[in-house]
């Protein structure tokens, strides 16, 4: 899973600056969506909601339960919500992933943190600040580093066994099975490599305006996972509102399917086989079923105001959202 990318450190500066989420930011300069307003929201949040001492940029959700990523700290929120353990780090965490087993893996710039049990229990360096990463369930992390345009894997235990060159500005990845997605939001690009050789496979222009990719599974009927080499990858493309579902084996556009409400961040529950993905101008969180040929609404939430970041515990169902404008976290129990 995918958290927020680099994308979300111009939230944090925009934020930082003292403006307005209650009114649109003029961006010319932009050229990747990036949200910077909702509305004040009209019904409460579903579930329970936790201020976590500032806005929150990424969050992820495992056994044991939440780490939410702020602009000085990894804040650990326990199994029922409450607030523990905060671990101060040296600048924002624009994403963080659980951990197969437990605990939680978070990066703070050119700083990849592993903390179990509210325990930094390693920090690894990387040549160049990251902003995105994903961890495969055998242990490896995949880290895009924009500035150098490379995605780097590093082992379980740290040491780096391979650098991908796609080049560009990779601010996005995401691994389904054996695959490795590598999206480039400033290209709106999406690029797939065999994670165990390195070997480049395909790439597609994914939208006009992607913001994030996450690992889909297989696509195929009772398998909530990707198997043999094959995988499905999962793109929101914020510009044109839609959610894209490229399968794998030739890399191909299989769906393309409206999302109002700009969309924006995503997070694939394998096991319900559901997409969650968040609405920053309804302030909501819908649900997708993609078991079928065309994504169907399952359900929908209300949110705290600017949800950016969202997070599914696969084992529980538990999920988690960043409320941006008032630094809250909300979790929905299923």
């Amino acid at each position: 899973m995918i958290r927020v990318a680099w994308l979300s450190l111009v939230l944090v500066a925009l934020l930082a600056a003292g403006c307005d989420a209650g009114a649109p930011v003029s961006r010319p300069d932009a050229t990747v969506p990036t949200p910077t307003w909702a509305p004040v929201p009209s019904v409460s949040p579903a579930g329970t909601v936790v201020p976590v001492g500032g806005p929150p940029l990424a969050v992820a959700a495992g056994a044991g339960g939440t780490a939410v990523g702020l602009a000085s700290a990894l804040v650990l929120l326990d199994a029922a919500g409450a607030r523990g353990v905060s671990v101060p780090v040296p600048d924002p965490v624009l994403a963080v992933a659980a951990l197969p087993d437990r605990g939680f893996r978070a990066l703070s710039g050119s700083t990849v943190l592993t903390v179990v049990d509210g325990t930094v229990v390693s920090r690894w360096s990387l040549p160049a600040a990251g902003t995105a990463l994903a961890v495969h369930p055998s242990g490896w992390t995949a880290v895009a580093v924009p500035a150098l345009g490379d995605v780097i894997i590093l082992s379980a235990t740290g040491s780096v066994t391979r650098t991908l060159h796609p080049g560009g500005r990779p601010g996005g990845v995401a691994v389904a099975g054996d695959l490795l997605a590598v999206l480039d939001p400033s290209q709106t690009s999406l690029t797939v490599y065999d994670a165990a050789s390195g070997t480049r496979k395909e790439g597609l222009r994914a939208g006009d305006g992607a913001v994030s990719v996450s690992g889909g599974g297989s696509g195929g009927p009772g398998d909530p996972g990707a198997a043999g080499g094959a995988g499905r990858f999962l793109v929101i493309d914020a510009r044109d509102g839609e959610l894209l579902a490229f399968e794998t084996g030739p890399l191909i556009l299989r769906q393309r399917f409206p999302v109002p409400g700009s969309p924006y961040a995503a997070a694939y529950d394998p096991t319900r086989r559901t997409l969650w993905v968040t609405l920053t101008e309804r302030n909501e969180v819908v649900g997708y079923d993609l078991t079928g040929g065309t994504p169907r609404e399952v359900t929908r939430h209300p949110t705290p105001r600017l949800p950016i970041a969202v997070a599914v515990d696969a084992t529980t169902g538990t999920l988690v959202v960043a409320g941006s404008a008032e630094g809250l976290v909300q979790r929905i129990s299923p």
